[in-house]
């Protein structure tokens, strides 16, 4: 299993990725000012028409530009919502929400309000999923504020990630792995993608990440 994800658009490579055999590509919902290329419709369609599955993460800001309010994460799960609903995403598969920087015991209070925001916005729709250090992702999990953890690989230094990542009996659905941002190149085109790639835990979660297929268009 090839699981990748990118904050670029992959439209016009969905075929060249399949041959390359990637079969899950993590993508992007944020607000329209995000400088990341958010995903689409088309986008969807394309890698679902190939055979790939997809997961989505909202992400706007990190630490310290993250405002962890309920307001915020009412604001920003209003947001997936719209953008699942365009795309097509199926009710109960993933999104997972970016509580990006290096928290620590002092940030529960925040990290649990911004939650609040999110979980209430959502209702139950969609399942809820965390990407964050691995202290974010465990405190998130060991409370049932989400079914699904995605480990940043920018976290490796950060508080509780490798005790998180590298445990007994890791609880982690994916994790991120460095190096980041690397280029891959489809010869027939000359055209590059950035891509990073990304583990799963299909042991302990029977290869359950949250991922989804959106419905085809007939022509």
């Amino acid at each position: 299993m090839l699981v990748i994800d990118t904050n670029t658009s992959y439209r016009g490579f969905g075929p060249w990725l399949k041959s390359q055999g990637v079969t899950a590509v993590g993508r992007y919902y944020g607000a329209t000012t995000n400088s990341k290329d958010l995903l689409d419709a088309q986008e969807a369609i394309e890698l679902c028409r190939n055979g790939m599955q997809i997961f989505v993460v909202f992400e706007d800001a990190s630490r310290p530009n993250l405002n962890l309010t309920a307001d915020q994460g009412t604001a920003d799960a209003k947001i997936a919502l719209k953008m699942a609903g365009d795309i097509g995403q199926p009710p109960g598969s993933a999104i997972y929400f970016s509580v990006e920087g290096d928290y620590g015991q002092g940030d529960v209070s925040d990290i649990e309000n911004y939650w609040s925001g999110i979980t209430a916005k959502i209702a139950g729709r969609y399942a809820l999923a965390v990407y964050g250090s691995g202290f974010v992702c465990s405190t998130l999990l060991s409370k049932h504020a989400c079914k699904y953890t995605w480990v940043a690989a920018a976290s490796t230094g950060w508080n509780g990630t490798c005790n998180y990542f590298g445990g007994k009996t890791p609880m982690w659905h994916l994790a991120q792995v460095p190096p980041l941002d690397m280029n891959w190149t489809d010869q027939a085109t000359g055209k590059t993608l950035s891509v990073d790639i990304d583990l799963t835990d299909p042991p302990r979660h029977n290869g359950d990440f949250g991922g989804f297929v959106v419905p085809l268009p007939v022509f």
